[in-house]
């Protein structure tokens, strides 16, 4: 018995059968669900910042929910201030604390102040 290799027509008619498959799949992929807003024990919707924290506190309070505290260094402010939203964004769709427009930008100038 001979292994010969696969005609140009079988290996694209696999490989178009493979990504259909995998995006089928995708379809059954549940989509991230926004929480309903906490309510506190007063019956309001809580507020999680009561005073205004510093860019270092929303810095390291709010990306230390998702992973250890980045070192600031080897970006560009772009790079960063485009990081910062991306992750915003991030902490958004799943719930998670995240930070408003204000805040976003002052947490961007604190980290671009600090880079080493």
């Amino acid at each position: 018995m001979t292994n010969r290799p696969l005609s140009n027509g079988k290996a694209l008619a696999i490989t178009v059968g493979a990504a259909a498959f995998f995006f089928g799949l995708l379809l059954f992929i549940p989509s991230p669900r926004s929480r309903p807003p906490q309510v506190s024990s007063d019956g309001g919707t809580a507020n999680p910042v009561t005073a205004k924290e510093s860019p270092e506190s929303l810095f390291k309070s709010r990306c230390v929910q998702c992973h250890a505290l980045p070192a600031l260094t080897h970006r560009t402010p772009e790079d960063w201030r485009i990081l910062v939203l991306k992750m915003n964004r991030y902490m958004k769709q799943t719930g998670r604390r995240s930070l408003s427009d204000t805040e976003t930008r002052e947490v961007t100038h604190y980290i671009v102040s600090n880079q080493r």
